[in-house]
């Protein structure tokens, strides 16, 4: 079977809008451009992976209790303060762990610096004895790390950098005593003496700490182990050396008043790899494209007015029954947007948006998205565009192709067609075209790029009540337009990354056309970073 020409024209610039850090893709003069035609040209920069975007969740596992020096406590204690004063922001929080035999939660969860400074007078005050488990902290720390993992937004845990740190000031010795440490590892059990046994276990132990990073999508986990000493033990060295070999870390090896430089000379920074452009989109929200047919959308709620008109739901208003869902996502999950039909979601707020993507947390409940992951299934589409869009925010949409027409689901979301019917037709016409060249990286080394969006259709809408603001009056020809630069992990196509948007809007009337008439511009900080 022979390609059209037109087909070929169509399908060059969308597979390469497919690829990773976009270099990326060059216009192909889609449709004439018109006064229903809006472009977009300015400069994008990568954001900064730090923030409240970037949590770090620190854990201090510390040796206390007998054999530990007075001096080594209050240096401990001091330091943690100090440390904790330091990073006194939202992006970090604390937890706290002491172990001697055995190990406790002084502060079980992960908490702000004030919470985490009041848990530190429990440790000042740790008194126990017997054998040493440097085990026991680790499985304790698993187990803390795991919780919070599951417990917390899938996509902030795969945004997030767990630093786990051991301050240590003695040899393990759990294989000598297995009352205290029930579950040692067969393999290690087996090995004598016991100090290789207890050098097998903490590996394999820190190992299943590591581990969780991959078993929860989590962004990084690092062990990092510190021996305070004043004799130097080899046994402990080794047990140390292998605690961080298996935790991706350097051991650290100090005397007691060079213990506050090494825990303060450590990295708390948020995760380091570098992030990469995976997609740059344009989405008008009062536009829907139905077989070939661009259809007005008055109050973005996916529904054309057409439609909306016949289902006797008022176009005008984006939830005509008022219960805090669209009517365009009520009629896609099968619930009714009709008056008087309110459907009521427990355990969600209809006032609340965590993740900044235009979805509130009882509409994301319903579509079952992420309610702090903008793009839920992480294929570069935001939950928004998906879920007008009439693709599913829940199935990365880069290799399927509904309609069947040679154009993925997502390139055709590109370009603005319609996923669910083959119109090539349409798209060579009035899709959507993009170019995306490097430029001058920022002063901190992040990549920037001038990104245009060409082609993006605009349409007459109606004059409409906003629907957060009472009393206020959106014209009529309003269309609101959004650019997503979607950014990632570059070795992570399916990692959790995030979006920037710059929204605006265009007016068009039939009569005047668009206004502004002019290529509209835009800067980096334009742009609000979302998750």
């Amino acid at each position: 079977m022979r390609t059209s020409p037109q087909l070929i024209r169509l399908l060059a610039p969308l597979l390469l809008l497919s690829c990773s850090d976009a270099g990326l893709y060059a216009l192909d003069g889609r449709g004439p451009s018109g006064k229903d035609r809006a472009d977009f040209l300015g400069d994008v920069c990568i954001p900064m992976a730090s923030g409240d975007s970037f949590p770090v969740k620190t854990l201090f596992a510390i040796q206390g209790g007998q054999g530990v020096e007075a001096e080594v406590v209050g240096y401990t204690a001091d330091t943690l303060s100090t440390l904790s004063s330091r990073f006194a922001g939202p992006y970090i929080k604390f937890s706290l762990v002491a172990f001697h035999s055995v190990a406790t939660g002084l502060q079980g969860s992960f908490a702000d610096a004030s919470t985490f400074q009041a848990s530190l007078a429990r440790y000042a005050s740790y008194q126990e004895t017997g054998p040493i488990s440097i085990r026991s902290a680790l499985r304790l720390s698993k187990s803390i790390l795991s919780g919070d993992m599951q417990t917390s937004c899938r996509g902030a845990v795969g945004r997030t950098r767990y630093l786990v740190i051991l301050v240590i000031s003695s040899a393990d010795v759990s294989c000598d005593n297995p009352a205290f440490n029930v579950g040692i590892n067969a393999v290690c059990n087996r090995l004598t003496p016991p100090s290789a046994c207890s050098l097998c276990e903490l590996t394999a132990v820190t190992g299943e700490v590591k581990a969780l990073a991959q078993q929860f999508g989590a962004g990084e986990v690092v062990v990092q182990p510190i021996y305070v000493r004043r004799t130097p033990d080899d046994t402990t060295r080794q047990q140390v050396a292998a605690i961080a070999n298996a935790g991706g870390s350097e051991p650290i090896e100090t005397d007691p008043e060079g213990l506050s430089d090494a825990l303060s000379n450590l990295n708390y920074a948020s995760i380091q790899t570098p992030l990469v452009v995976k997609r740059f989109l344009a989405f008008n929200r009062n536009v829907q494209v139905r077989d070939g047919e661009l259809l007005p959308d008055s109050d973005g709620d996916g529904v054309a007015d057409r439609d909306e008109t016949e289902l006797g739901l008022d176009p005008r208003q984006p939830d005509t029954d008022g219960d805090g869902l669209m009517d365009g996502i009520e009629l896609r999950m099968g619930l009714s947007p009709l008056p008087g039909d309110l459907d009521i979601i427990n355990g969600c707020n209809i006032s609340l948006d965590d993740d900044g993507d235009r979805l509130n947390t009882c509409e994301e409940r319903v579509l079952g998205t992420d309610p702090c992951m903008g793009d839920t299934d992480a294929d570069g589409l935001p939950d928004l565009v998906e879920a007008l869009g009439r693709t599913n925010p829940l199935v990365p949409e880069d290799l399927l192709d509904t309609d069947r027409d040679g154009i993925t689901n997502v390139e055709e979301m590109l370009a603005r067609g319609d996923p669910l019917s083959a119109d090539i037709a349409y798209q060579a016409e009035r899709g959507y075209g993009y170019s995306l060249e490097p430029g001058t990286p920022t002063a901190d080394g992040r990549a920037c790029y001038q990104a245009r969006a060409e082609n993006v259709t605009v349409v007459p809408t109606l004059e409409r009540p906003h629907p957060i603001f009472p009393g206020v009056t959106i014209p009529s020809g309003n269309n609101d337009i959004f650019l997503y630069m979607q950014v990632g992990r570059d070795n992570d196509p399916r990692g959790a990354g995030v979006s920037s948007l710059f929204a605006t809007s265009i007016n068009y009337s039939e009569e005047q056309g668009k206004v502004p008439a002019e290529t509209i511009r835009f800067t980096p900080d334009d742009f609000v970073l979302g998750y």
